[in-house]
Order: structure tokens, then sequence, then C-alpha cells
């Protein structure tokens, strides 16, 4: 965890760093919440109210949606698993109902009741460890998207197999990124560079009217080395990849994406997918979604989403683009190769 918290800290400093080169002066905090470090930078004039607003909601959505506090709405939804639906806030069955969208847009892939196989590892604790078999085939038995049922109009969730439970890691920070840009723009701010470690909402443009350049962490280097970057303005850009959570035993490394078919580790010819979009929680939830698929199967489906780009990493260092990708993409580590698709 203190390795992850450092890597995290830098990837903060190195944002920190462009904007000064950009000679644009900001405002900035810096907290932890979901499992992550958190810094926000302001371009216009903020204010302590401001920041104080931004750091409340980003706690009322981590005490709503976080699956380790005790009373949260999704610690709840869990625990009330085969028994009874749960009336939530609209800010939880909002997420939860994209998540269940992802799901069947994936078949499967993307899952959010992966939580029996995220416990049972325990990546990103101190309880780490390589489950047997058995014990990944029978909590398998609660990993099914399906047994998600909706009430719209009771705004409620039921998860109809006792023992299920939902995991809304691989989409809450998005969410999180999206309501603090809409925050700021109901607060009359129009410029910031929202990292929640290294999900990043460049939010409206520099004081010159160029757009921000993201740079993009190579998934081979712990010490946040960039391979490229990227320019955009009101995107977001969120990236997955092993290297995020993971663990060694007997000298082999398990992360903490998981293949929702098998209960391990997705073990494939992908190390890292990035995402550039609008919405960051489509984007946190793509960005995992394409991990698990083919690059092909991957790149196709972007291709036919409006408005989302994204760029894969694989073994061999080998880049591959969806077309608009290319058209805001600079590469700088010429270790790295741009392949056709």
């Amino acid at each position: 965890m203190l390795k992850r918290l450092c890597m995290l800290i830098s990837l903060l400093l190195f944002f920190t760093g462009c904007a000064a080169k950009d000679n644009s002066t900001s405002e900035s905090i810096t907290t932890y919440a979901l499992d992550t470090v958190i810094t926000i930078n302001l371009y216009d004039e903020g204010s302590e109210a401001i920041f104080t607003r931004m750091t409340n909601r980003i706690n009322e959505i981590e005490t709503l949606m976080s699956k380790h506090i005790a009373g949260s709405e999704v610690d709840l939804i869990n625990q009330n698993a085969g028994i009874k639906p749960v009336v939530v806030s609209q800010d939880t069955y909002k997420v939860v109902e994209r998540a269940l969208m992802y799901a069947k847009l994936s078949k499967g892939s993307f899952d959010p009741t992966i939580g029996p196989i995220v416990d049972l590892w325990g990546i990103g604790t101190e309880e780490a460890r390589v489950p047997s078999r058995d014990e990944i085939t029978q909590k398998l038995n609660y990993v099914d998207y399906e047994a998600i049922i909706l009430d719209e109009q009771e705004g409620s969730v039921y998860l109809s197999k006792t023992d299920m439970s939902i995991d809304l890691g691989a989409i809450a920070k998005g969410f999180v990124a999206d309501e603090l840009v809409l925050l700021l723009r109901n607060e009359g701010i129009s410029k910031a560079i929202i990292n929640l470690g290294g999900n990043v909402y460049a939010y409206g443009e520099k004081d010159n009217g160029d757009e921000w350049k993201i740079a993009i962490q190579t998934p081979y280097d712990q010490r946040n080395v960039n391979f490229g970057y990227v320019e955009i303005k009101d995107k977001t850009v969120v990236t997955s990849g092993p290297y995020e959570r993971y663990f060694e035993e007997d000298g082999k490394t398990y992360h903490h994406i998981f293949d929702a078919n098998t209960g391990y580790p997705i073990d494939g010819e992908t190390v890292s997918v990035t995402i550039v979009t609008q919405s960051s929680m489509d984007a946190d939830a793509l960005s995992t979604l394409l991990f698990t698929m083919n690059q092909k199967e991957g790149l196709d489906l972007i291709e036919s989403i409006d408005g989302v780009e994204c760029l894969y990493i694989d073994q061999d260092y080998e880049i591959r683009m969806s077309s608009g990708f290319e058209e805001m993409f600079t590469l700088t580590d010429h270790t790295y190769k741009i392949v056709d698709n």
C-alpha cells in the first residue's frame, strides 16, 4: 500500500509540474478517499468554501458507495442479498444502473457483482493471497449481473442470490470526477485539473486557449515515467492496468482486474488500456471492460461508440489506437511502437 501511495503522489506532482510549465497559477488541495490520492487544481480564483464543498461531495459519495464502510448503501445492498431490495439514493442507483448497462454490453466481461471474487483474493490489502481453485469455483456461483434487480419507481437495488455482493470500484471514481466537474461548473469555475489517482479530468482550457497536455504512464515502470500525452479539454483520461494493484507469490504476479468467468486475474496480451471521453464514469467502466476483451473486439466496440477513444498497449510494447485517439496523441518514448489495428 505504501508503494502505491508513493506512486500516486508522484503522479500528482507530475501534473502540478505540467501546470507550472503552462505558466498558469492554481490553487489546489490534496486528500485521500476512495482508496486513492485525490488532487484538485483550480485555475480560476478558488475559495476555501469551494474546496470544502468538493471534499464534502467526495466524502458523501464514498460513504454511499464503498463496500468497505459499514452501513454504506452498497454495504446494505450486499448485506440484504437474497433477502430484500434496498432503497438507495439517486447517486447510488445511477452508478449501479450504469454498471449494469456495461455488464450487459460486455455480456458479463465487466460485472459489478465481482465482489465475492475481489474479497476472496484480497488484492490491495494485507490479506492478499492466491485462493484454491475450489474456493474460486464456489464464489463464482455468486457472480451474476443478471441477478441484479433494479426498481426505478422505488429507487431500489436487489441482489436476488444470497451471498452475492456488488463492488463499484471500477466505476465510482469516474462518477466522483463527473460530480466534481458539475459542482465547479455550478460555482462558475471554468478551468481545473481533477486527478483521482490517475483518473484525470481536464476541465475547460488553459488561459491562452490551448488544450491541456495530460501524460499517460507507462505500465512497465513504477516511477511514473510516461510514454506519451494527449491534448484535450473538457474530457477525461482514464487508464487501467495491472500495475495499479497487485501482489507477487512464488514468482508470479497477480493483479486486481479479474475475469468474471474464471475468477482469476486476466492473463492476456494487454498490459494497459486508456480511454478518453467526456464522462469519467463511462471512461472508468470502459477502461476495465476493454481490458477484459481482446484488442480487436475492444477497438471495434470503441469505434461504434460516439465520442469515445481508446489506446491499448500489449506485452511487446506495441500501441494500437482508435481512429480519433491518433489525432490527440503524441508519442514521447520510442521504446513503444504504434502499429496498425
